[in-house]
């Protein structure tokens, strides 16, 4: 399990504990993570649910046997994972504004993969503003073998390409992700966070 799947994890289970008990009110919910009101506290629990949804959507890339996919189907699977990173980050940047984490979030602002989705699966036909529009076409091809790669030929440069192993994305965004989810993992349980995970 990576970080972001034991803190969220952790949390979440410490939070079921404090809402079945019969003692408590909502109130201890939004202490227990940090947050003054109902509108900070269900930020954060919707953002651990589109975590845990597109971990899932992560995983099932990772099984797939990308070789034996006919294009469409490796189309949706390529923009599907594109797309989930995009909404852990959001999802993500939501989490640390409400808990109050400012630090360390720069990786994951930046980070590759967000800029590959932009590229190929969120602004292909309008990448850019103005005189720098230009458009992108992705490989095909390239993705059977794990990459994600393209080109765009109205490029003010006259031609831009774009290429990585899909995987190696992945991997480096879910180190960066790891290394949010400590920071968050300590706002919320301090000292305690080696105990909880």
């Amino acid at each position: 399990m990576s970080k972001l799947d034991n803190v969220v994890q952790a949390i979440r289970s410490d939070l079921s504990d404090i809402a079945t008990d019969h003692d408590k009110d909502d109130c201890d919910l939004y202490r227990f993570v940090g947050v003054e009101t109902s509108r900070s506290y269900n930020f954060i629990l919707d953002a651990f649910y589109l975590l845990e949804d597109t971990q899932l959507a992560k995983a099932s890339f990772r099984d797939s046997e990308l070789r034996d996919l006919d294009f469409g189907k490796l189309h949706l699977l390529y923009y599907g994972l594109l797309n989930a990173c995009y909404m852990q980050q959001q999802a993500t940047l939501v989490l640390c504004r409400e808990l109050g984490v400012t630090d360390g979030l720069e990786t994951i602002k930046t980070a590759d993969i967000v800029n590959f989705r932009n590229s190929f699966s969120a602004h292909s036909p309008n990448r850019g503003r103005g005189d720098e529009q230009h458009s992108f076409i992705l490989d095909r091809h390239a993705m059977r073998v794990g990459r994600v790669e393209g080109c765009s030929a109205n490029h003010v440069s006259g031609h831009l390409s774009l290429q990585a192993n899909i995987f190696q994305l992945l991997n480096d965004w879910d180190d960066s992700l790891d290394k949010v989810f400590d920071l968050i993992g300590e706002r919320v349980y301090g000292d305690q966070l080696c105990q909880k995970i």
